[in-house]
């Protein structure tokens, strides 16, 4: 089968739908031809480092890590298309490349699949600063919705998001997949001092604010050490790094640059004992499981995309929506230790595989295509 992936959001860019994309497509070129169809950033980056082709389309640059495909304008793209002749379109975005890829569709008969990893209205509505202007966007991003064949995503929570767009069609829940790595860095099991974690984006978005916030409350109120690191680049970096400040957590907190080398990311997520991940706009984040890859459990929000694969207390832990509330559990687990190693031991619950990501789309595939055929 060829297969040809849209997606906004692709490496050199940052971010957990990069990655999901990569690693989506690195596991179907394993039995079918792939193409990603991806934004062109000013980053230099080697296309041809995998085993599918790499198209790019001219963008326009938002941020260091984000940026506009303007994929209408740019011709080889249909070229490429052409020449690959691909038997399903395949979009992870509701973006710019989704509306250029159900056009394709459309006038080639071709069945259209799209994954959405992200929640747009909020997304939008922090980036853009005018609810006018989101409002706009927001009527196109429903419109590509409404246009494909099948809608999937990766989180139950996002249903009701998608249903609150104006989303008419059923919605599916295939959950992301992670590789599974080894790892021989040992907790540096200290008895009054503890290693807290966050990798990502360095983004208001992602609630960074929030847990340096709840932090400082933890250390007003306990009597053990902590050092929270945070890796990774955005546009709010020098934001958090002023808060770091003003909460007088400069002893604290430590920021260490996006770190490309795998190994050396999983030194630092083995080396944690809790991973703080209170965002409210990732649906499945991959960094989760990364954690749970070195076993390290994570302390995330109830009623969140990132709440859904975790049991409070067996496989994570889960404090509601409130700062205090979730300084209250990092105080909590700091004066039991033994059950942070054993939800760490348990995490190896929480965990799905590519190859069964892509099985379940692969259904989703034949489906379409047979009813193509009919």
């Amino acid at each position: 089968m060829k297969i040809a992936i849209f997606t906004d959001s692709f490496l050199p860019g940052i971010g957990g739908t990069e990655n999901a994309v990569l690693n989506f497509a690195l596991e179907l070129c394993k039995q079918h031809e792939v193409m990603v169809l991806a934004p062109k950033y000013s980053r230099a980056f080697d296309d041809n480092a995998y085993p599918f082709k790499i198209v790019r389309a001219k963008s326009i640059k938002i941020t260091d890590n984000d940026f506009w495909a303007m994929p209408a304008i740019t011709k080889s793209l249909k070229r490429e298309l052409d020449r690959f002749a691909p038997d399903l379109l395949h979009t992870q975005t509701l973006g710019m490349m989704a509306g250029f890829a159900n056009a394709y569709g459309k006038k080639n008969n071709l069945p259209v699949v799209c994954t959405t990893h992200t929640k747009y209205r909020y997304c939008y509505i922090h980036s853009l600063k005018s609810k006018t202007l989101s409002q706009m966007i927001m009527k196109r991003i429903v419109k590509r919705a409404n246009n494909a064949d099948r809608i999937c995503t990766c989180s139950h929570s996002m249903i009701a998001e998608l249903n609150s767009y104006g989303c008419k069609k059923e919605v599916d829940v295939i959950k992301n997949g992670v590789i599974r790595t080894s790892n021989s860095i040992e907790k540096a099991l200290q008895p009054n001092k503890f290693n807290f974690l966050y990798v990502g984006l360095l983004s208001t978005i992602k609630n960074i604010d929030f847990t340096l916030r709840a932090l400082s409350i933890v250390k007003a109120n306990c009597d053990k050490d902590f050092t929270f690191r945070i890796i990774g680049r955005g546009p709010d970096g020098k934001k958090l790094k002023n808060l770091v400040k003003k909460l007088k957590l400069e002893s604290n907190v430590q920021f260490i640059d996006a770190l490309t080398d795998k190994n050396a990311l999983n030194d630092y997520y083995a080396q944690a004992d809790l991973f703080l991940f209170p965002s409210i706009f990732d649906n499945d984040p991959l960094v989760i499981l990364e954690a749970a890859n070195c076993k390290t459990p994570s302390l995330v929000l109830e009623g969140t995309g990132a709440s859904e694969r975790l049991s409070d207390g067996q496989t994570g832990f889960i404090a509601k929506n409130d700062v205090n509330a979730y300084a209250n559990k990092i105080i909590e687990l700091m004066q039991d230790r033994e059950l942070l190693l054993q939800v760490g031991q348990n995490t190896d619950k929480i965990f799905s595989t590519w190859s069964q990501t892509a099985t379940e789309y692969l259904k989703t595939y034949n489906e379409l295509l047979n009813n193509k055929a009919e």
